[in-house]
């Protein structure tokens, strides 16, 4: 009962607008396509609700445990939606070969050196017959195949776009679902300061790896671009050291809030025809430390906040794909890209979805695909006004911290709970669950206390623990219902074995009258009726007295009667339908009774079920449920 009510609140919570905006294929089957999540204007920024739903319902549907992001953003025309569609390419034929199950990539015979004069040999993911000759999202009029692109100089994406189908990934022995996002371009047309910086820091909060795209080099106008929206950020972190008493109290827990940010150049003149790649790597490096080394991080600059905002900061860079590319005329022919510029695609798209991949954290807090979707709208709820300052960010951070604490505890402790009650099908005693129940409320709390990191005043970290000890009890008393569900029902894996002593019985008696005192053959038919239902009589009462040894007189007389409950409600059920039996039926009835008794397992809410989790499937749900209690529930 638990597992189909908890399957209920899933589907409420995630099906609404399934169908909303959905592209269906020749067998009904959703296409993936680019969705825009959400929406920019002079005004504002805001969700797009009908595509935002779609992105929530496949997050669920993937089955996977935490979310990972990656972010391209840059100025117009900078080839971003061209990147990411190389990027699905790559994704696509790894799925395609089973890397989405594999837990780390299958390794690549490695290619003849730069610079050796060797042909290089193209990668199967580039060249792979089931992807096309052609880079989906060349030209489309939407992005049906991949993120919208063109040639020329007008732009092209407008707010900020995901694909619809999360690609999943194994990382350390857990399934992670990775999006892929796409963003207006910054810095650039017709953009403002703050709407550029709206973009920026959207993409900072909600990405694991944020691709900032630049055009020919990095320049100090594109890393002083990001120090409007790092400002805000560092407001908003003194802000909090205030509440929390002290920069340095805070400094423990909030150290580098964002993950990783890389710079990727496009359209790099500098690389020698001879160079191997890692001396091409070495010119990368020092590109970077021009701006961002440690000769660059003086007091105030730039340099230093996203030092000291980002877990890590990297830089790669491309030579150009052809000038075929650039024309508006382009339709995507993979044989127009140059030779080199695949090498250095390759080597990238390898880096970013292989080794360097990690879960989207939020100060430590893991994002799964129930909490993913709840700390993206708070966010664009953040920077509704298209004009970022301190405050919304800070609540924006304060709110994402308190739903992944919450997240942490709810799954701490219904796991916790089904590793202790795995195997006790037939419940636990009152008594003893309760005494489980304080001792698990206990650890969550010292792990919260210690462990968690909640962006506020010791006022919010109290009103989140207490938000958290409203969901525990919540999914408390669904663990205890089903408890007592399952001690009145722990004999019940005994009907059907009973009800056949019982026909057993029957029979017995009715020879008695009708055969037994003229057929010897009957008698003795009989006395083997007689030792079956003896048996059967036995057994049912072992199972009984075992019962009361482990759960008490009031128990067991509750699971008797229950038991005997059923076994009359089966045996009035059998008795109307060998009342209402034809003649020519009782083959089939045979075949089904044998069915039934023989091949038939016990039912797993009735104890025989292997001992699986006493919540069954419903915990998941339990936990929506139980997080959308205060967390910035939609209208």
């Amino acid at each position: 009962r638990m597992a189909l009510a908890a399957h209920g609140v899933h589907s409420a919570a995630f099906g609404v607008g399934a169908a909303a905006g959905s592209s269906l294929g020749a067998v009904g089957r959703e296409r993936p396509r680019a969705l825009q999540l959400v929406r920019l204007n002079e005004r504002m920024v805001e969700i797009n609700e009908t595509e935002f739903a779609i992105m929530e319902r496949k997050l669920q549907e993937v089955g996977a445990e935490q979310v990972a992001v990656v972010t391209v953003m840059g100025s117009f025309r900078t080839g971003k939606s061209f990147l990411l569609d190389l990027f699905l390419r790559y994704l696509r034929h790894e799925d395609a070969s089973g890397g989405a199950a594999a837990p780390s990539p299958r390794p690549r015979l490695a290619p003849p050196p730069r610079g050796s004069g060797e042909a290089y040999p193209l990668p199967a993911w580039w060249t792979a017959a089931a992807e096309g000759a052609k880079i989906a999202g060349a030209g489309q009029a939407v992005g049906e195949d991949g993120f919208r692109f063109r040639g020329g100089a007008d732009p092209c994406t407008e707010g900020i776009w995901a694909w619809s189908e999360p690609f999943v990934r194994v990382l350390g022995g857990r399934r992670v679902a990775l999006l892929l996002l796409d963003t207006q371009g910054a810095w650039g047309g017709d953009m403002t300061r703050e709407q550029s910086a709206t973009i920026f820091g959207l993409t900072a909060l909600i990405s694991s790896r944020q691709i900032y795209n630049i055009n020919m080099q990095i320049e100090e106008t594109k890393v002083d671009n990001m120090a409007y929206m790092m400002s805000i950020a560092q407001q908003a972190l003194r802000k909090a050291a205030e509440n929390r008493g002290g920069a340095e109290n805070l400094r423990a827990e909030v150290t580098r809030p964002f993950q990783c940010l890389d710079f990727l150049v496009r359209d790099w003149r500098n690389f020698e025809d001879e160079w191997p790649l890692a001396r091409c790597r070495e010119q990368m490096n020092e590109q970077l430390d021009r701006f961002l080394g440690p000769n660059a991080r003086t007091e105030g600059s730039t340099a230093e906040a996203l030092d000291s905002m980002y877990g890590r900061i990297g830089a790669f860079f491309m030579p150009h794909p052809g000038r075929a590319v650039e024309k508006t005329t382009w339709d995507g022919n993979i044989a127009n890209v140059e030779e080199d510029f695949v090498r250095f695609v390759d080597e990238y798209v390898r880096e970013v979805f292989t080794d360097q991949l990690a879960v989207k954290t939020i100060l430590g807090g893991e994002l799964s695909p129930t909490t993913f979707p709840m700390v993206f709208r708070q966010f664009v709820t953040a920077f509704r006004s298209t004009a970022p300052a301190a405050m919304p960010f800070l609540e924006a951070i304060k709110t994402a911290t308190i739903l992944t604490a919450r997240e942490r505890a709810l799954k701490s402790y219904s796991g916790k709970m089904d590793d202790e009650l795995y195997g006790t099908p037939q419940g636990l005693d009152p008594e003893t669950l309760e005494q489980l129940h304080t001792r698990l409320v206990q650890e969550i709390r010292a792990d919260f206390d210690n462990n968690v990191v909640i962006l506020g005043s010791a006022n919010d970290r109290g009103n989140a623990w207490r938000a958290v000890e409203e969901n525990l009890q919540t999914i408390w008393q669904r663990y205890k219902a089903d408890n007592i569900c399952r001690l009145e029902k722990a004999l019940i894996a005994l009907v059907d074995v009973s009800l056949l002593g019982f026909g057993f019985f029957a029979v017995d008696k009715a020879s008695d009258f009708a055969c037994d005192w003229w057929s010897e053959t009957c008698a003795d038919f009989s006395k083997i009726l007689f030792l079956a239902y003896l048996m059967i009589l036995l057994y049912v009462a072992y199972k009984v007295y075992l019962l009361y040894n482990d759960r008490g007189r009031l128990s067991t007389v509750t699971a008797v009667l229950e038991l005997g409950k059923e076994v009359l409600s089966r045996s009035a059920l059998l008795g109307n339908e060998l009342c209402n039996l034809h003649l020519q039926d009782v083959p089939a009835s045979g075949r089904r009774f044998l069915k039934h008794f023989v091949g038939r397992a016990p039912p797993a809410s009735a104890g025989g079920g292997g001992g699986g989790s006493i919540a069954g499937g419903g915990v998941h749900a339990i936990q929506i449920d139980a997080l959308a209690v205060g967390a910035a529930p939609r209208s």
